[in-house]
This record gives structure tokens, sequence and C-alpha cells, in this order.
């Protein structure tokens, strides 16, 4: 893929739990809206190709800005981070821009980020403020995923060692490399990998073997309308999953009226959406959704 070409950016300072960060701005300043975009594990702020989503945005007269920010999680830092420190600089992000007078925010999660979406709904634990809307985009099980990086044993072995690290209040010391899948290149504390990879772990939100029960309690608790938009070709499935059903299955979890019914397959994506048709496409999917909001 070739290089992309510069872009220009609005930088925002603002103040976060235990940090100050920055969130970054594309489009318009002046635009009443805001579209908050949420990377997967090992990316961060412009390390995912929005061109598209931007040029649809700016392009159309939804009047939204498309924003990145930097979170604790952000590129290698999500291996000593949690979807909990997610949830809190997302609020953090969402009270600055309703600080600053945007109307409608809605955030957008790609991969983890979806859990993060997730995360961010549960009102039990965490004082987030309301948003707008929530898109899912290629929203996938880490702890299915895994069994396409490790034998079955290795990875009952890796949980197993996280497990005994946590109880052994140990839960933030780096797990051994050897525990870990190829790609995982920086340090992963043992909790976050049995957040990750563990049966019941806190980010176990996709799982295909999920109860009904299990997936009422987390899309049954979002409140505002929801575009689903899985990789029509996702590499990050195993291919004893049936996605259609599973979609399905979130989708009727779901509080009436929530789930969109402009929610489907991204045709022809993988898991990164990196073909330009692909991402043409589910641009104008998410300014359908936005319209309706």
């Amino acid at each position: 893929m070739s290089p992309l070409a510069p872009f220009q950016l609005t930088v925002h300072p603002f103040s976060s739990p235990t940090h100050d960060s920055c969130a970054y701005e594309r489009g318009s300043a002046s635009a009443k809206n805001a579209l908050v975009f949420i990377g997967g594990l090992t990316t961060g702020p412009h390390g995912t190709n929005l061109t598209a989503l931007a040029k649809t945005l700016e392009q159309s007269p939804l009047d939204y800005s498309l924003w990145e920010f930097r979170m604790r999680s952000s590129y290698s830092g999500f291996g000593y981070s949690s979807i909990a420190n997610d949830a809190e600089d997302t609020a953090a992000l969402v009270k600055y821009l309703r600080g600053i007078g945007k109307e409608k925010i809605v955030l957008m999660g790609a991969s983890t980020g979806c859990q993060d979406c997730l995360e961010y709904t549960n009102r039990d634990k965490y004082q987030t403020p309301l948003v707008d809307g929530y898109i899912l985009t290629s929203p996938v099980s880490d702890r299915e995923s895994v069994v396409l990086f490790m034998s079955p044993g290795g990875s009952a072995k890796s949980i197993q060692v996280a497990k005994e690290m946590i109880e052994d209040g140990r839960k933030d010391e780096p797990m051994p490399k050897q525990y870990l899948p190829f790609f995982l290149t920086t340090p992963v504390t043992a909790y976050r990998w049995h957040s990750l990879a563990a049966e019941g772990g806190d980010e176990d939100y996709l799982s295909s073997d999920l109860s009904d029960a299990a997936l009422a309690a987390t899309f049954g608790r979002v409140d505002k309308p929801m575009l689903i938009l899985p990789a029509g070709e996702d590499e990050m499935v195993p291919p004893t999953v049936d996605r259609k059903a599973l979609l399905g299955r979130w989708m009727a979890a779901c509080r009436d009226g929530v789930a969109s019914d402009l929610s489907g397959f991204i045709p022809g994506a993988d898991h990164s959406v990196t073909g330009a048709e692909a991402q043409e496409w589910m641009a104008e999917r998410v300014k359908a959704f936005l319209g309706r909001l």
C-alpha cells in the first residue's frame, strides 16, 4: 500500500484521570458534532487509515469532524493498561467535547475498540457521560482469535500461567514471553493477557459461545443507537464461527430500536479494512447512520 498523503489536524490538549492527553480533530474545527474513533490493540492516533471516512464526513452536510485521541493503552501501552482505563479516558474526552460545545458525539470502535464501546456503557461501574450513538467495526473475540496463533495446549497453558500470577498477587507483572503469541512483541501483564484471552475475562464480550443472558447484560445495556459492521472477510475470526448467526445474536440482545438496520458485513473487508472499496463502503454506511441520529 502506498504511503498516505499528509493531512492537517487540530490538536486539543485535555485532562484525563491520571495524565494530560491530546486529541486530534480532522476536518472543520467549527463542526458541531464529533465522531470519535477508538482503534484496536497496538494502534493509536493515526495508526488506522481513515482517509475515506474523513473525506466522506468533510463532503457531507452532517457537520461532523473526526477525532482520535491518545489513551493509556495506545500503541504498546495496551500491555499495561485495561479497558477500564479506556472507558475512563474516553469519558474524559467526551466531557471535553461537551465543554467546547460539540452537540452530537458518537463513539466508533474498531476491533478491541468495540469492547471499549461496550465497556463505556457500563454505568453501574463508571460515571461515563452520555453519547449519541455507537459504531462497532470489525468486532471479534480476542479469546477466539488466540486459537489462530497458538495451539490449544499452548493457549490453555498461557491462561493458566496468567491465572497463577494473578492469584500470587503478580497481576501487574509481564507474562513470560514464551507464553504469548509471536506477534505480541511488547510486554503484556498477566492481568491484561487474562482479560483478553481467558473465558470470562474482562474483555470477553464478543465470543460466539457466550450465552444469551451474557449478551443481554452487555449489548442489552446500550442505550443509544448502535451500528454493527463486521468485516466481511475477517481473518481474525476462526472458520468454525457462524458469523452471520453471531451478528444476529448481538443485534437481538439489544433493546428495541437500538441495533441499526444498517448493520451488516463490510463487503470484502479484512480485519483492518485495508481495501479502498471496503473503506468507501464503510464510510458511506457510517454517514447514513449518522444522518439518522
